[in-house]
């Protein structure tokens, strides 16, 4: 059952990836959180699929005590070769599920596809759905949109992703671990060297955590309130289980639009030896490592050399992930920190669809008014799979998200 959150906090659910993270292993958390099961069920069960049972157990990993939880189909494996996204969409269209459960879902799952459509150098359209298309991927994704709004969950945060090493056998293959699929899907968000063989983090949990998560990779200031602990198939030298802390965190801003203040750290380093040509990766690098922003400003230094600042804002709880980033892929050998404060008004992100699909948009209340935003990478996406001008995809788009 939800909890109660007060003033300005929000009820929140955060992401500890100890051994990884996939579908099933995201809703045995919850369902070990105190997740209604008979709920849950009864809702995927109006999804126009073939008969499924959901099989629920204790089991222990490391000496953790977890939640395995799994959907057992009642169909041979090849039921779901051929599905493609808009055969997903129409499933979800004929269930009970809410339009927000519908949206969140359909996000996640136009996201796969993208990530399909990138490494198969086809459109979206084109993309038929192997593992990800089968009726147990659909209800682990359905399932955590449910899930999420049963327990009056409002924002999703998530650890950085521990990746295995290793190959991985896939329907088209063995890849080398992670796929390129869950490559994809994972590009902008932080990840390790887990430090052993195996898949940690499936496609469909990449999905889900990268599409619903805010900034993956960052632990918010928070107050916990429940765990729960999601058992994986797999056994590895760490516990194969994905933590869900249920949680009360701070809001982005008052509900009137007024600022909220919060610390953090700002990073810089000048930089007078660097080929001007590898500034791209390391501004990539840095922002995957958790950093807020990155920027770049020419300076002088001494004997009037021309150098650049190269310069990052990060939460506290990144700032050394972010400081190595910078000493990795830049030529600097020092990092200067310092600690200042900021003012952030209350946004949100979420997905939208419109009839050029579906992008993420991001409002912002300033005195109790929204500003609305689209996301630069969505817009040049569809700018791209269209072949027309990005102001006139913008244009567009910014009509339809500006309509009541």
């Amino acid at each position: 059952m939800p909890w109660p959150a007060s003033g300005d906090l929000l009820n929140a659910v955060y992401f500890e990836m100890v051994g990884g993270a996939s579908g099933n292993m995201l809703l045995g958390a919850l369902l070990d959180a105190g997740l209604d099961l008979s709920a849950l069920e009864a809702v995927l069960k109006t999804i126009p699929l073939q008969p499924w049972t959901s099989e629920v157990r204790r089991v222990e990993k490391h000496g953790i005590s977890a939640t395995y939880f799994d959907f057992v189909i009642d169909a041979p494996p090849a039921e779901h070769h051929g599905r493609r996204l808009a055969d997903v969409l129409a499933l979800l269209e004929g269930s009970a599920l809410t339009a927000h459960q519908r949206e969140r879902a359909g996000a996640i799952y136009t996201r796969l596809a993208q990530a399909e459509a990138k490494v198969h150098g086809v459109p979206v359209e084109a993309i038929h759905f192997h593992e990800v298309g089968a009726a147990d991927a659909i209800l682990d994704v359905a399932g955590a949109c449910v899930a999420l709004d049963q327990l009056g969950i409002g924002r999703v945060f998530c650890s950085p992703f521990p990746l295995g090493r290793g190959t991985v056998s896939i329907h088209h293959g063995v890849y080398p671990n992670p796929p390129p699929a869950t490559a994809e899907l994972l590009r902008g968000a932080p990840t390790y060297d887990a430090g052993f063989a195996g898949e940690t983090v499936t496609p469909t949990g990449a999905a889900i955590l990268t599409t619903l998560a805010d900034r993956p990779g960052t632990r918010p200031p928070m107050v916990t309130e429940g765990i729960g602990y999601g058992s994986g198939r797999s056994d590895f030298p760490v516990p194969n289980v994905l933590r869900a802390e249920l949680c009360t965190v701070a809001d982005a801003g008052e509900a009137d639009g007024s600022a909220a203040l919060e610390r953090v750290a700002v990073l810089q380093a000048t930089i007078d030896d660097m080929s001007p040509q590898h500034f791209e990766l390391a501004i990539e690098r840095v922002l995957a490592a958790g950093a807020y922003d990155v920027w770049l400003a020419p300076v002088t230094m001494k004997k009037l050399r021309p150098a650049v600042l190269f310069g990052a804002i990060a939460p506290l709880d990144a700032e050394e992930l972010v400081a190595h980033a910078i000493l990795t892929h830049t030529s600097t050998l020092g990092v200067r920190v310092g600690i200042e404060r900021r003012h952030t008004v209350k946004r949100r992100i979420e997905a939208v669809a419109t009839p050029l699909g579906t992008v993420r948009v991001k409002t912002a209340t300033v005195d109790g008014q929204p500003r609305r935003t689209l996301e630069y990478d969505d817009v040049a996406r569809i700018a791209r799979e269209s072949g027309r001008p990005i102001a006139e995809v913008a244009a567009q788009l910014e009509e339809h998200i500006s309509r009541p």
